[in-house]
């Protein structure tokens, strides 16, 4: 029973590191570092719906970070979703994940 267990976490693990594009930047710290699981088209229109709400005054709840990182999830998603067409794009997206980070 411990053995299937094991097994399973191992799948787990590998399966769920396959599915990145890039390389983790493990100089970054963990608590600050952002996956590329992040980079969705629901947490893009999130973000987009945070600077909308923001520039049109109908959102007062927001900290100096909130504009940098909505910024840096939609420009992920846009990079993530492009670098599935070709190696450009899919190397300009590892170079943006080199940096991904999120301020808190």
């Amino acid at each position: 029973m411990k053995y299937s267990i094991l097994i399973i976490l191992l799948l787990y693990s590998f399966s769920s590191v396959a599915n990145d594009l890039c390389p983790t930047n493990e100089d970054i710290a963990p608590d600050m570092r952002i996956p590329e699981s992040h980079y969705s088209k629901k947490n893009a229109e999130f973000a987009l719906s945070k600077l909308q709400g923001i520039i049109s005054k109908n959102d007062n709840v927001y900290e100096w970070m909130t504009v940098p990182n909505a910024i840096k999830t939609i420009e992920g998603y846009i990079l993530k979703k492009d670098a599935h067409k070709s190696e450009f794009k899919l190397s300009q997206f590892c170079i943006f994940m080199e940096s991904s980070f999120g301020y808190d």
